[in-house]
């Protein structure tokens, strides 16, 4: 850590944890929720959800036996330098790919449908510049960014949600429940990792408000899933099934459809704040939360010094891919799948060590 300590307020820790959490939704990855829900598709947001609220309960019950400390301190503490070097790099993992697999997409679709001339390495350029900066500047920064840009990017995913109701067909519904239950539910355990974001939660705690880190992470976690709803259902019900599977891009292609008179066409540049603003802002947590991670490694105080560091890492990784469907499929297979569950025996096994040890002073509920 720098020498000043940041303290960040429950509304932008808040603003912070959504916006980490379902800024996917401007990408590609939700067209594999249709394929294993089929026209219930709406309903594996709402259980990938639920298993987010759990994992906030469980990371929550382990912060609490140790305040003022992250996680990485915490593993540190309980499991030892080198076990915890797996764990650290576990999470330095997750927030680099998913940066790569972010800047990668986001820099396809504004060249796909934006910007048709312009290199990609170009593109590429300008979301890192921009986003390296606000994380160098630290915590407080993201947070008055993201704060104020939650306003702009929720008002404009509202309107474009309200903007296409003429359009939608409640009969694209039935049946309800799709596959079945049963296939519904083990469906929903292949994009559990959406919610692998929780994350941030352990690495940002100690600037958090006393008493409020269980609000701020059921809070962040219930309002990313509001999200994730509606642009998962929104699509059935305009586009209807199977025709929305084909989509690669259905935010975008909401947009492209919504005509307004004579005048009120080609819409979708109205909403490109809305797919650059929540993925910049996810860039720039990630190379923050990744700064963070090293620094603990290394046991320095200033994380300043290896923001560069995560960004090349992150640039490195988005140019692994051969294209966007590449990035997508690899997205899916390592981070929605597996990412939750391994982040939920590493939490499992450090509380499991923490009462073997009886140590952090308890559980104590009125201190978060």
């Amino acid at each position: 850590m720098s020498r000043f300590k940041p303290v960040i307020g429950a509304s932008e820790a808040i603003t912070l944890l959504f916006i980490f959490i379902s800024a996917k939704i401007f990408l590609t990855y939700t067209v594999f929720y249709y394929q294993k829900g089929l026209n219930a598709s709406w309903v594996i947001p709402l259980l990938t959800a639920a298993a987010g609220i759990v994992v906030v309960l469980l990371l929550v019950a382990l912060l609490n036996r140790y305040p003022g400390r992250d996680l990485v301190e915490i593993g540190e503490g309980l499991a030892g330098p080198y076990i915890n070097l797996l764990f650290a790099f576990f999470y330095l993992a997750v927030l680099l790919l998913g940066a790569g697999m972010t800047l990668r997409g986001i820099s396809e679709r504004v060249v796909s449908g934006f910007l048709t001339d312009t290199p990609i390495s170009l593109v590429t350029a300008l979301f890192v510049t921009g986003t390296m900066v606000v994380s160098y500047l630290g915590l407080e920064a993201i947070a008055r960014t993201a704060r104020f840009l939650a306003s702009v990017m929720v008002v404009t995913a509202l309107i474009l949600i309200v903007l296409t109701t003429p359009m939608w067909r409640w009969d694209a519904l039935y049946p309800l429940l799709g596959p079945g239950p049963l296939k519904l539910l083990l469906g929903s355990f292949n994009f559990t990792g959406e919610y692998v974001q929780i994350l941030l939660l352990g690495l940002i705690c100690p600037f958090l408000p006393a008493g409020r880190i269980k609000a701020i992470g059921i809070g962040g976690t219930l309002i990313a899933g509001f999200f994730l709803f509606a642009f998962t259902a929104v699509p059935i019900l305009v586009f209807s099934f199977p025709p929305v599977t084909e989509l690669m891009l259905p935010s975008f292609e909401l947009a492209r459809i919504i005509n307004i008179g004579r005048f009120g066409q080609r819409m979708e540049v109205l909403f490109v704040p809305l797919w650059v603003f929540g993925n910049m802002i996810f860039l720039s947590i990630s190379y923050y939360a990744a700064a963070m991670v090293l620094t603990r490694i290394c046991k320095l105080r200033d994380y300043r010094p290896f923001v560069l560091a995560a960004t090349v890492l992150t640039v490195v990784i988005a140019f692994i891919p051969q294209n966007a469907l590449q990035v997508t499929y690899w997205a899916h297979q390592y981070l929605s799948r597996y990412s939750l569950g391994l982040l939920v025996i590493v939490v499992l096994l450090l509380l499991i060590i923490a009462k073997i040890r009886d140590g952090g002073g308890g559980l104590n509920e009125k201190s978060n």
